[in-house]
């Protein structure tokens, strides 16, 4: 699995030219494997959206619904670790 960066998820679904052929191959060559989505992608699209710095040609909570449904797209939660691995280092 891979993760996608909201900038780049938005421009996969979009069909955006700003995506470049590298990062098209990776998307088709993970996606069978699984393309990652953090649920803050999904919130930074509605912010980008209300601050009317992305214009979506349908509503933004159909967008979302269309965008997490794509092959391979999984949505990831937060999760929280109640001792950071790295509080002992040092």
């Amino acid at each position: 699995m891979i993760i996608l960066d909201t900038h780049i998820w938005i421009w996969w679904v979009n069909d955006s030219p700003r995506l470049t052929p590298t990062n098209k191959q990776w998307i088709q060559d993970y996606q069978a494997q699984g393309l990652g989505i953090s649920v803050i992608s999904g919130w930074e699209v509605a912010k980008l959206v209300e601050k009317n710095r992305l214009v979506l040609s349908i509503p933004v909570e159909e967008w979302l619904q269309t965008a997490l449904a794509y092959p391979g797209v999984q949505l990831l939660n937060l999760t929280f670790c109640e001792r950071s691995p790295y509080a002992s280092i040092g």
